[in-house]
């Protein structure tokens, strides 16, 4: 079961480090042309056929980014930061921020799908969450190719999270103590079992020899609350993400025992699991989906929008406070890395029981 988590990080792991380091200009766009001019002669050389017009660039009317969670989460990060830059740089009006909770997303994409499936206004939250439900099968009556995939244009890490009078200070304490008695620690976070941020402790309980099944878990609709619950005594240790503790630890709200990666991220006082001699990493990509019936003038508006955001000093800005690596992943690349996660997923799920028939 050991190999379950190299294998994670080679399928995952190098993917979205190679996609990160890839060129920039591969992006998937696709430029808008105005059909030409046609005047058709006749023998009486007065007369001119009437002109084609050139056809009417999209703009949405009502844009809305819909977070499949409860605020305070990634999906939420990513609808609010990204939707404020579609706004500051003129793409858009003032873009919508509906929050949808529940099943780890199933609700949202469920309610899309039967009622906004055509939105040409609509675009929705994604992260490997999405791609871990897809996966198990978890939507039920959906698949991933039902949606359009927009892009990504962020790497986060997961993160090991405690308070700070946790009676543990390093993640070997941690394992020290998982491992005397995997029952006593009550693990959180902003997914339901088998989603993505239970899937870091599916991984990491195999690396250290745990069984998974014996650790408990209780799941929130998002990180926000996540963090709500370990404040609160609820849980005892959050496995969320970089983006999503990042404040809170910089206030000194949170002990990060270890980012779930191979680079320590700066601006955050935490080992990685890498160098704390671990081999579980999990990278994160922060994106954008689409309705699958949005029309293909509206698709590379977004496109386009957002590897506009992608690379503004604004984004930079924001990914530097919130703790987030560079990524670019847009159109028909982000779609073929997308679908690929779905099925490496879907295998990763299945020796765990997790995937639905």
């Amino acid at each position: 079961m050991l190999r379950l988590g190299r294998v994670f990080i080679l399928v995952l792991g190098l993917a979205l480090v190679a996609a990160a380091c890839g060129d920039s200009e591969s992006d998937t766009t696709v430029a808008a042309t105005a059909a030409p001019t046609t005047v058709a002669t006749t023998a009486a050389p007065t007369t001119a056929a009437p002109t084609t017009a050139a056809p009417v660039a999209f703009a949405p009317d009502s844009p809305e980014c819909v977070a499949p969670s409860d605020p305070g989460g990634g999906w939420d990060f990513t609808c609010r930061t990204i939707g404020q830059l579609f706004e500051d740089q003129g793409s858009t009006g003032n873009v919508i921020v509906t929050n949808q909770p529940g099943g780890g997303g199933a609700v949202a994409f469920a309610d899309i799908a039967a009622n906004q499936n055509d939105n040409s206004d609509l675009t929705i939250a994604a992260s490997p969450a999405t791609a871990i439900r897809f996966g198990q099968n978890q939507y039920t009556g959906l698949e991933a190719d039902d949606f359009r995939w927009i892009g990504a244009i962020g790497a986060d890490f997961g993160v090991v999270a405690v308070l700070p009078d946790a009676p543990w200070d390093t993640l070997d304490e941690l394992v020290a103590a998982v491992q005397a008695d995997p029952t006593s620690i009550v693990f959180g976070g902003g997914s339901p079992e088998g989603g993505q941020d239970h899937f870091k402790v599916l991984i990491f309980m195999v690396e250290i020899g745990v069984d998974p099944a014996e650790v408990p878990w209780v799941a929130y609709d998002g990180g926000g609350e996540a963090q709500i619950g370990l404040l609160g005594g609820e849980i005892e240790v959050f496995t969320g993400d970089v983006s999503e503790t990042f404040a809170s630890a910089a206030d000194g709200e949170l002990k990060i025992l270890a980012v779930m990666g191979e680079d320590r991220i700066d601006g955050m006082d935490a080992p990685t699991t890498i160098e704390l001699g671990y081999t579980t990493i999990f990278p994160i990509w922060r994106g954008l989906l689409a309705p699958g019936g949005m029309s293909d003038e509206a698709y590379d508006f977004w496109v386009d929008a957002l590897g506009e955001v992608e690379a503004s000093d604004a984004w930079a800005v924001e990914r530097e406070n919130n703790g987030l690596l560079p990524l670019r992943l847009l159109g028909a690349d982000f779609e073929a890395f997308a679908l690929d996660a779905v099925n490496s997923f879907r295998v990763l799920s299945e020796p765990f029981g997790l995937v639905a028939p």
